[in-house]
């Protein structure tokens, strides 16, 4: 995936777990655009893309929050390098603020980046913040007789983040609010998470598992797609196999709903309408959950010592079948392995 990085900017919240108070050391300037900058993002980006769960939601109104407001003026701006420095600034006083009185959460370095990935129909704007920290580990260097030894080392943990945001940039003049994502934490850190939360002023949170859930809803509700070689329906098992492909390959986890239409109905926009009939407020494209994808055409089963997998299709056609309490499957190549496995003992 092709990305440009346009503004960067580092700040430091100074926070151990057991206080209560922050302290914080700002940057009076934009860091400098060269090769390690842009690997940094590009690695913080991927790093976030392959998060699997994820809140979805949008920015409060400009007046109705402090993140929300500062961001509006950086929109303004037009994202001029003056204009991003500052929002920078002002939104890490504003998490200084939020972080009153909040125990169990740690500081680290707040990374702030304007880039856009993709290229054409696929390109999107982004604002990102992501929280990462310093951890400590071992590196080999060469001692004064020329062997190797073990050293300590400090570096970016940038495989773990601690907390993560990507603001969509907006196209155009649209009025609803800007689309973001925030990787989600486990149950255990959701106290301290909601204080990130707070801070960006997000509205109408839900995860990629209930977009993914409400999507295969849609899918389901609407008629199977026209076969382009018979121009008969397309078989069940087979359309939520191409579904799964079109979901796997897509850039950045990401489904495109309109996109999904045009190749399985054409001009026709089913998936919209069911979403626009049930009141479900969704993006054009959202980041699909990847194990909801998987489970929706093949599955997997287990039980007192077996294990096995199968296409949803299979199901469908009687290969794979319950009979009373018995699982009956109809499957030559299958039978023959067995059977070499049983005559080798």
């Amino acid at each position: 995936m092709t990305m440009t990085l346009h503004q960067l900017a580092i700040h430091e919240l100074v926070k151990n777990a057991d206080s209560n108070e922050a302290e914080l050391r700002l940057s009076d300037n934009l860091l400098l655009i060269d090769e390690k900058a842009e690997e940094l993002i590009g690695k913080l980006n991927k790093t976030f893309i392959q998060k699997n769960e994820v809140l979805n939601g949008h920015l409060a109104a400009p007046e109705d929050a402090l993140f929300p407001g500062y961001f509006h003026l950086l929109e303004e701006d037009k994202f001029s390098a003056e204009a991003f420095l500052q929002f920078s600034r002002d939104s890490m006083q504003a998490l200084q603020l939020s972080l009153q009185g909040v125990v169990g959460a740690k500081g680290g370095y707040l990374v702030y980046a304007f880039y856009s990935t993709g290229e054409g129909a696929h390109e999107q704007h982004l604002l990102g913040i992501f929280l990462v920290r310093d951890t400590n580990g071992l590196v080999f260097t060469t001692g004064s007789s020329g062997s190797f030894q073990l050293s300590p080392s400090t570096y970016l943990d940038i495989d773990r983040m601690a907390l993560a945001c990507r603001i969509i940039l907006r196209k155009g003049e649209g009025r609803e609010q800007p689309h973001l994502e925030v990787i989600k934490h486990a149950r255990t850190q959701k106290e301290i998470s909601d204080y990130f939360l707070s801070w960006l002023g997000i509205e109408e949170s839900v995860s990629n598992k209930e977009l993914t859930h409400h999507f295969l809803e849609a899918v389901a509700a609407a008629p199977l797609p026209l076969d382009e070689e018979t121009g008969a329906p397309m078989e069940t098992g087979a359309f939520r196999e191409q579904l799964a492909n079109f979901a796997m390959k897509s850039p950045g986890k990401v489904i495109n709903i309109p996109a999904f239409e045009e190749k399985f109905y054409g001009e026709e926009k089913p998936i919209q309408a069911y979403l626009s009939e049930q009141e479900v407020n969704m993006q054009d494209e959202f980041r699909f959950d990847s194990q909801a994808v998987r489970d929706y055409s093949f599955h997997k089963f287990k039980g007192q010592g077996l294990y096995f997998g199968c296409k949803h299709a299979f199901l469908l056609s009687g290969e794979v079948r319950v009979e009373g309490e018995q699982v009956i499957i109809e499957n030559p190549e299958l039978a023959e392995q067995i059977l070499a496995i049983l005559q080798d003992f």
